[in-house]
């Protein structure tokens, strides 16, 4: 086959069409969700994913088809999760675990099946890699809360209101066990999210501010640059679209 024709003949098929662009925001938000370690939001997005999942031919075969896909999703989300903070040896096993378990599948629905299997097994990896220093309750249900609600405009005291506890006695515990303050964490978990959407998506700056429950515009790129170093413009255009495929190249 000759690759450089089949490719310009199938961008030509496929005409001007943004639906490739729009598929890639929603990929990559998806991965990032399962990164995230936020379990609520993932099976919200589990009730409609079988569904709403539609594949590239890389099979004439059906059932192959949607194995080749699945391992591929296995294989990012994976890739992902590293770049979050799993370990790379628990995410490398993780991922030939499911593989093998996908090309032993013998219908689309098992594939399904050890699909979402394998996506609640990297979201609960992810979300106990947060809470593995935590030893209270209130702590753990605390940064559940905070990933549960990050767009929202989340304070210290509407987070205590949440678990029924005083305000400064959630700080000072949160402090005690996690070595930064509530108010910290809350800063950093909306500025990582803020990374995420800047390196793959091509949300604005208002945009972005707006989801994650900033008062302003001007006040989320304050924040980003403190933290960072760097205003949301300035970071997007130094590592727009770079990942770990990029950092293995290096």
């Amino acid at each position: 086959m000759n690759i450089e024709k089949e490719l310009a003949k199938r961008l030509m098929d496929e005409g001007e069409s943004g639906n490739r662009q729009e598929a890639y925001n929603s990929e990559i938000s998806f991965y990032e969700l399962v990164a995230s370690g936020n379990m609520h939001r993932l099976e919200e997005a589990l009730k409609t994913l079988g569904a709403n999942q539609t594949f590239g031919v890389l099979s004439p075969d059906k059932v192959r088809n949607v194995k080749y896909h699945t391992v591929i999703l296995t294989a990012l989300v994976s890739r992902f999760c590293i770049e979050a903070g799993l370990e790379i040896s628990v995410a490398y096993n993780l991922s030939d675990i499911y593989i093998e378990l996908i090309d032993a599948a013998n219908s689309i629905e098992e594939i399904y099946s050890v699909q979402n299997d394998m996506l609640r097994s990297y979201c609960r990896k992810m979300s106990d890699l947060s809470k593995n220093r935590v030893v209270s309750r209130h702590i753990v249900v605390a940064i559940d809360h905070i990933r549960s609600h990050i767009q929202e405009n989340l304070t210290v005291e509407s987070i205590a209101d949440s678990l029924s506890l005083n305000s400064s006695y959630l700080s000072k515990l949160f402090k005690q066990e996690m070595g930064i303050t509530l108010s910290r964490y809350i800063r950093d978990q909306k500025i990582n999210v803020a990374c995420n959407m800047l390196r793959h998506l091509d949300e604005s700056s208002l945009s972005i501010a707006n989801y994650l429950g900033f008062s302003s515009q001007s006040h989320f790129i304050q924040v980003f640059k403190k933290c960072t170093g760097l205003t949301p413009e300035e970071y997007r255009r130094r590592n727009y679209h770079q990942s770990w495929m990029g950092d293995q190249e290096e």
